[in-house]
């Protein structure tokens, strides 16, 4: 199997929304509004035969509202997950934050809260989420019932 961390983190391209949307449904995660983001969106591909000729094996966003962002859609194939690569996303993507002069990141979670929290993020409570935030399609419509969790970066 291919070592995770010499697979590389690239930026999306545009052609690869029909494969972010498949990695993303295939794991159970909504793929709503993502192309209005596909700029601000990481991807790992592999060739690895176990996920298929050049696959994306994981990627993550970002929408960006002022000084706050909403990290969301990290997704790493099955045959990846617990190989450090979903860390290496969260990673890249909090580096594309403080690039773009994001001061927190914040997320909605219904099944991984102890990933997040052991990469700092916190809960807070919606209403401490700010309103443009709250206005994004994950809040108003995909994740109404999840748990929000911040991270300061």
């Amino acid at each position: 199997m291919t070592v995770t961390s010499e697979l590389p983190i690239e930026n999306a391209e545009h052609l690869d929304f029909p494969a972010i949307t498949a990695l993303l449904q295939g794991t159970d995660l909504p793929p709503d509004g993502i192309e209005h983001h596909l700029d601000d969106f990481l991807v790992v591909r592999s060739s690895e035969a176990m996920a298929g000729p050049d696959i994306l094996v994981g990627c993550v966003g970002l929408e960006t509202y002022g000084k706050s962002g909403l990290l969301r859609s990290l997704a790493v194939h099955p045959s990846f997950q617990g190989t450090g690569l979903g860390t290496r996303l969260i990673s890249g993507i909090t580096q594309t934050a403080r690039n773009k002069g994001i001061a927190r990141l914040y997320l909605l979670t219904n099944t991984a809260e102890n990933f997040f929290r052991k990469l700092g993020f916190r809960f807070v409570s919606r209403d401490e989420v700010p309103e443009e935030v709250r206005q994004s399609i994950e809040f108003t419509t995909l994740c109404k019932e999840s748990p929000s969790m911040m991270k300061e970066i």
